[in-house]
């Protein structure tokens, strides 16, 4: 047995050792892992800044370019639209009354400068004066213009005509390509092209004028540029990302809108099911991702350019970005098994030498067992047995051990004497007190013991919550042939409110008996209790005298919770005798209380009861409540009274559910029957649980 504890000891402290070790070399693995994958990620958003910020310059460069070049063309258009302006104004003030602007376009067919423009892709300008009024209902100019035309700003050339200021205005147009037929006409090519043209209003001087000047020069040099430009930028960030150090089999690439690669870097693959991933970038500008590939698992680091819709995409297998925490593993591996097993020898040792005494503490326990601890002489014959071969000197562990055993026995032997008392003393106490239950009961009539006439009918419950209660129930015939009903509820629990009850059944007995109404006998039974009360107890109390043959109910009540009345006959909601008589009985000295009246039809029910009811409890704290209690009596008022009382405290019992009794429960339930005889009912056992 001791071998084996010391081989189990021996293996826990290996077991806590090895645990120990392995979580701190976990931890570090895990932790370097993550501090590389960090780096990474950190390398990335700096990569992604500057390719940011790159292809941003380019872009801004390119643009700055495109505006001076379309800058440079709106100067040649307006330069040229005015010098032919200024020409046809000259014509004009030495011509009056000659043709107008439209019969002065054969002018422009000869110019240099407007001979040839638009139908090859020599970049020159072409003019021609249009007549608004008839371009605006719907006729087609010679370079292919028409109302139902718009710019790339998606202007109607109508509305635009129609605005045009006295300087002229600048629109981007795609208009066909036109080609030259034998007969020395242009049409359409069936291809577009983009120009920049310049409406510029014309007047005559003397007088207002319609048409205007429009000069067109193409602008598919710029577009070839934009194409030029973004291939060189493509081509100098391929050539950044190949001279990029990337981890064997990673990847850095370029992607558009759609996910698709424009240029890479590296001799990786880029893995499928990016799409969430690119969704993330879209809105936090950079998102993480372990997918897996034909090479292992791949770190996925995805980065947005908002400004082009693009995307940098770096790849990188885990198994790479985590070898120097595998290195690690390994460096910190060789050095810990030599020192667990150094820690394991020596563990071992120690065990062997702090368990020996222990062998000495089991034989002397297997000695222990064997003493008789009731007989007169066990301390004098255990201080030798247990003190014996002990290592009382040793001030560690095993010395407390060793001293607190020596004093066992005796303290054991001490305490087994004491509980064997305290045990017959209980079963004396428990014995006593169930003989006051007895005791208690017998004083009570039975619950169905109630003599039943015409016209009455009675039953009681009565179930205290410890051994013995406070609770009474009584009734009664007096000399004048009414019946006595009596409920009262004694303050506190347990054998001093038994004894007060006993003393207030037998003062209310005595008071009724001899002729008092409920309120003279009440007033007697107070004076008596406080008279004879230094434990300053108390009792509600109720008293009623019926009478069978007029359904009279004289009643007082005395600090007692209001009794209720229900008609089976009728629909009629309870109704509650609440008229208070006086304070608490057996409280204060020379207490008059009043006499009530109240009368009880046939077939009416009248419930008396004490808070043990009303006050039930359940889980919730939440209290059973007179409003229940007059609900559940309006449910079962045609119930007889012993099956009303069985009825309301299976009712407590469900809604109390685990919650132990609190209170004793006490009901006494009468009514008026039919003036017609009833067979005097069987005795029952009394009630209680």
């Amino acid at each position: 047995m001791n071998a084996s504890l010391r081989l189990r000891l021996a293996l826990l402290v290996v077991c806590s050792v090895a645990l120990t070790v392995a979580l701190v070399l976990y931890l570090t693995w895990q932790r370097v892992g993550e501090t590389m994958i960090g780096m990474e990620e950190k390398n990335f958003a700096t990569l992604l800044l500057v390719e940011e910020e790159r292809l941003n310059t380019a872009t801004l460069n390119h643009l700055a370019s495109k505006v001076r070049a379309v800058l440079m063309r709106k100067a040649q258009l307006r330069d040229a639209s005015a010098r032919i302006q200024a020409l046809l104004r000259s014509l004009d003030r030495h011509g009056e009354g000659g043709p107008g602007y439209s019969g002065l376009q054969p002018l422009l067919s000869v110019m240099d400068a407007a001979s040839i423009g638009l139908v090859d892709d020599i970049d020159s300008i072409r003019m021609e004066i249009l007549d608004t009024e008839k371009l605006l209902a719907g006729w087609t100019s010679l370079l292919g213009l028409s109302s139902s035309l718009r710019d790339v700003k998606q202007r109607p050339v109508q509305r635009l005509l129609r605005q045009l200021p006295r300087d002229g205005d600048f629109a981007v147009l795609d208009l066909p390509r036109l080609v030259a037929t034998n007969e020395g006409g242009m049409v359409s090519s069936g291809t577009y092209r983009p120009v920049l043209a310049y409406f510029l209003p014309l007047d005559g001087g003397n007088r207002p004028s319609r048409e205007i000047l429009i000069a067109m020069i193409p602008l598919d040099d710029l577009e070839k540029m934009a194409v030029r430009a973004q291939a060189q930028l493509l081509e100098d960030t391929r050539e950044k990302f190949r001279e990029m150090a990337l981890y064997p089999g990673g990847l850095v690439a370029l992607l558009d809108s759609d996910g698709r690669m424009l240029v890479s870097g590296g001799d990786g693959l880029l893995p499928d099911g990016l799409d969430a991933a690119r969704a993330e970038a879209r809105q936090t500008g950079m998102a993480k991702v372990i997918l897996p590939s034909q090479r292992g698992d791949m770190l996925c680091l995805l980065g947005s350019i908002r400004a082009f819709g693009w995307y940098v995409a770096l790849t990188a297998p885990l198994d790479e970005i985590q070898q120097p925490s595998y290195s690690l593993l390994g460096s910190l591996l060789a050095v810990s098994l030599p020192i667990m097993l150094l820690v394991a020898l020596a563990a071992l040792f120690m065990l062997i030498r702090t368990l020996r005494p222990l062998k000495l503490l089991t034989r002397k326990t297997r000695q222990l067992a064997g003493v008789d601890f009731a007989a007169p002489d066990a301390l004098d014959r255990l201080e030798p047995l247990l003190s014996q071969g002990l290592p009382l000197e040793r001030r560690d562990e095993l010395g407390q051990l060793a001293r607190a055993y020596a004093h066992l026995g005796g303290a054991l032997a001490a305490n087994i004497r004491n509980l064997m008392e305290a045990t017959a003393s209980k079963e004396r106490m428990e014995g006593e007190l169930s003989a006051a239950r007895e005791i208690q009961m017998g004083i009570l009539p039975p619950p169905d013991g109630a003599p039943e006439m015409c016209g009455f009918r009675a039953s009681a419950f009565l179930d205290p919550a410890k051994e013995v209660g406070g609770d009474m129930y009584d009734f009664f015939v007096t000399g004048d042939g009414r019946r006595a009903l009596v409920l009262g509820d004694v303050s506190g629990k347990g054998v001093p409110a038994a004894l007060f009850m006993s003393m207030t059944v037998t003062l209310v007995r005595y008071a009724l008996g001899s002729g008092l109404d409920p309120a003279a006998a009440m007033s007697q039974v107070n004076a008596m209790l406080e008279a004879h009360n230094p434990g300053n107890m108390f009792v509600t109390l109720f008293l009623a005298l019926y009478d069978p043959q007029s359904g009279e109910l004289a009643y007082a009540n005395g600090g007692h919770c209001p009794p209720y009345i229900i008609d089976a006959a009728s629909d009629a909601p309870p109704r509650m005798l609440d008229k208070l008589s006086g304070p608490l009985v057996g409280v204060m000295p020379d207490m008059e209380y009043t006499l009530f009246t109240d009368t009880l039809r046939e077939q009416e029910t009248c419930l008396i009861f004490t808070d043990g009811v009303t006050e039930a409890m359940n889980s919730d704290k939440e209290l059973y409540g007179e409003a229940r209690l007059r609900d559940f009596m309006a449910a079962h008022r045609g119930a007889p009274p012993r099956e009303l009382l069985t009825l309301i405290f299976s009712e407590l019992v469900r809604f109390r559910g685990e919650e132990p009794q609190s209170d004793d429960i006490t009901m006494l339930a009468f009514c008026r029957t039919r003036n017609t005889r009833v067979a005097q009912p069987a005795p029952t056992a009394r009630t209680s649980s």
